[in-house]
């Protein structure tokens, strides 16, 4: 395998490459107006988009994989002026969507080729658009991770389905516009993933440490030679799996001039969004209080083996845990629908004196469920997967060659992980709230400055519900729930708050100059469960991952003073005006404060499987001669390893990234032609300066590769010239 892995051309320890992406992009569009009457208005568009893209790997010996897409929007209209005050709006749009992406060496079985044991069967066959087996994928604390197949579940599918009718109704009354509507849509998505057929390998140097030295020390690439991995994950194929539902949405609004200078907004907006069914029933909870556990959607009583490569092999050694939504009076789609979906809106625009308005707002909006949670194949029989553990501290008895010691997946030794939905479960809520005041300082100059912040509630997540406690001996024998693996819950506990301080400088278009000037000051956090800090029972309250706190950005745009009508050469000839008139300057330049990253430890210090655990901060502090740089962007003498058998206390994203720099600008003129035509020059520069801004470093501190700086956020200067012709 190490053939795969390239070695240093940068430096001893750093591989560089700049590999060719292939992107292809169609779209076609179609548009059809026909005036029926004096009263009606019909329409009818086709839009259909395809993207084929070749997509190359961090290792040139993986070669490519591609991605394929394409969508499709259907819609049909019909307008209605009712009257003179009224309107009625009635649309029905039809959305077909399809993404292919294929695995990195897809075609090639690395493991059997090998003689890697325990993943004999689990390969996907071969057919319907894929190549059978593919390369694994490999993960080292500290170093650059091989991603074959496993990285993002290749060679996988997805098609979507979105069948949607909305009718609006407008009135026009005095002073007011109120406006009422109902949405009806059926969404369906589909797919089929590889998990982890092919089998993700973890290296953390556990097995090369010393646990009772001071430095405790230990390499991942040296547990990689030695042929010992911490831990080892592997699964069946996933055939297609999804869901599909029905949503009705309805609304009133009204909207009301009072007087001159106040306008005032009110509105209700109610969503009936019931938690997707799974596909052919693929889709269940886990209630350790019952006999048999696992509870799978069933109209029947009938569990479906024949929707998964996984369900007959899981159902012969599981089946005696498996009994179904009809057996216990669960609805079908398991989760009760949350019918509290009522989305209240208030605005107003206020203008106390002459030239400045206050303007207001609160809104309630809810997210539908997403693909990634409840119905992407989370449980027995749909879901058979595990990911075992070499046992801590001891002689290691698993090996690279034959980690699962002779057992199957799918046997009654198996420790199946899975990630089951709750019964009980509140939509995702978001809060949007603002308050803003705007000044007209002359005819074209505007400043605004305002309070806007986001309270989210109820958002997506998942929770470890089987982690261990903290302490020696094998990870699996200590789990609460046995003989399952790992458990996530897929709850919707995350909670976010954002608040801002925004303004806005704005001159309009005079004198040839138009600039914008707009900063923002803000504070994003959130809270989840965070198994790093606590296993099952941690919750951490700290900065989100979208944190930025400083952002300030530039734009104008300035007519030099050449040509005609114009300040110099106003009376220029053709010639002179065509080479030296009309051009303008664009600029925009972005700066940023960088996102935060978490200090993480390489190993299971905790011994409980959970990864990406936490330092503790050093007592006695970092380096006094410590120096920023690329190769150690911060100190990491500043944590320690925390003490074995428990999880260490650093909060997440407390370091933080380099700030983002980017100035672009264009240069550009139109000229006149024949026929009332326009041809356009464009000269674009994009990081004109070619400064570079850094992406966050490695960041597990007991590596020693920590801290090294390896990408940037934005490429370099990129300058690229147009000509478009109008006519």
């Amino acid at each position: 395998m190490l053939a795969y892995y390239p070695t240093g051309n940068a430096s001893a320890t750093s591989f560089q490459a700049v590999p060719s992406q292939a992107i292809d992009w169609d779209q076609f569009v179609a548009r059809v107006d026909h005036q029926l009457n004096s009263k009606n208005r019909l329409f009818f568009r086709w839009a259909y988009i395809n993207e084929r893209e070749t997509d190359p790997n961090f290792s040139p010996l993986l070669k490519t994989a591609s991605l394929t897409s394409n969508g499709q929007d259907v819609a049909l209209g019909l307008i209605t002026n009712i009257g003179n005050n009224m309107v009625q709006d009635f649309r029905v749009h039809g959305l077909p969507s399809h993404v292919r992406l294929s695995a990195f060496l897809e075609g090639n079985d690395f493991n059997a080729t090998n003689n890697i044991q325990g993943f004999s069967g689990l390969a996907r066959p071969a057919g319907a658009g894929y190549a059978g087996s593919s390369f694994p994928d490999y993960s080292w604390s500290g170093y650059a991770a091989l991603q074959g197949s496993t990285f993002d579940q290749r060679p996988k599918s997805q098609d979507r389905r979105v069948l949607e009718a909305t009718d609006n109704f407008t009135l026009l009354k005095g002073r007011q516009s109120m406006k009422f509507g109902v949405l009806f849509r059926y969404y369906q998505w589909l797919g089929y993933d590889s998990a982890t057929y092919a089998g993700l390998f973890n290296f953390t140097g556990a097995e090369t440490q010393n646990p009772g030295g001071a430095t405790k020390g230990g390499d991942a690439f040296a547990d990689f030679l030695l042929g010992y991995p911490a831990s080892v994950q592997r699964a069946y194929p996933g055939a297609n799996f999804g869901g599909q539902g029905w949503y009705k949405q309805f609304y009133g609004q009204d909207d009301i001039r009072v007087n001159g200078k106040l306008t005032v907004n009110v509105g209700l907006r109610y969503e009936y969004t019931p938690w997707l069914e799974g596909y052919i029933g693929q889709l269940g909870t886990f209630d350790p209080s019952k006999s048999k556990p696992i509870i799978v959607a069933s109209h029947n009583g009938v569990v479906n083996t024949s929707s998964q490569f996984a369900a007959p092999a899981a159902m012969q050694f599981f089946g005696n845990y498996i009994q179904t939504t009809a057996d216990v009076g669960l609805p079908y789609n398991v989760t009760y629908t949350d019918k509290l979906q009522f989305g209240p809106r208030v605005g107003f625009s206020w203008q106390p004196i002459s030239k400045t308005v206050v303007r207001g707002g609160f809104g309630m909006y809810y997210e539908p469920e997403g693909t990634s949670g409840r119905v992407n194949r989370n449980i027995l029989p749909f879901l058979l997967s595990e990911t075992v553990n070499q046992t801590a501290n001891v002689v290691p008895n698993r090996t690279f060659a034959n980690f699962f010691l002779g057992a199957p997946l799918g046997s009654a030794l198996a420790n199946p992980s899975m990630n089951p939905t709750p019964t009980h479960l509140k939509m995702g809520e978001n809060d949007h709230y603002s308050l803003a005041i705007e000044r007209q300082i002359t005819d074209k100059t505007i400043f605004e400055v305002a309070y806007v912040a986001n309270h989210g509630l109820h958002l997506q997540a998942t929770d470890d519900f089987n982690d261990p406690t903290p302490g020696p001996g094998a990870i699996q024998g200590r789990r609460p729930y046995q003989p399952w693996g790992t458990i996530s819950m897929q709850s919707q506990d995350v909670s976010t708050t954002y608040n801002s301080l925004q303004t806005k400088f704005q001159h309009r278009m005079g004198n040839g100059l138009a600039l914008l000037v707009s900063y923002t000051w803000s504070k994003y956090l959130q809270e989840a469960q965070t198994p790093q800090v606590g296993g099952n029972l941690g919750y951490e309250h700290t900065y989100s991952q979208f944190d930025v706190p400083q952002n300030l950005a530039i734009s104008g745009t300035y007519m030099l003073p050449f040509g005609r009508g114009r300040k110099y050469l106003a009376n220029a000839n053709g010639v002179a005006n065509a080479i030296a008139g009309g051009w303008q300057i664009q600029t925009i330049t972005i700066l940023r404060s960088g996102t935060p990253y978490t200090p993480i430890v390489g190993s299971d210090v905790a011994n409980t499987g959970v990864g990406s655990q936490r330092p503790n901060i050093n007592p006695a502090g970092g380096s006094s001669t410590f120096q920023k740089s690329l190769t150690k962007w911060f100190d990491p003498t500043a944590y320690v390893q925390a003490t074995q058998f428990t999880y260490g206390t650093v909060r997440a994203y407390t370091l933080r990234a380099d700030m983002r720099r980017q100035y672009d600008a264009s240069f550009f003129k139109n000229f006149s032609m024949p026929h009332e035509s326009t041809l356009s020059f464009r000269a674009e520069a994009f990081n004109i300066s070619n400064t570079t801004s850094f992406n966050a470093p490695g960041a597990t501190v007991t590596s020693s590769t920590c801290c090294a700086v390896t990408t940037t956020s934005i490429p370099s200067r990129d300058i690229q010239f147009a000509l478009k012709y109008d006519f």
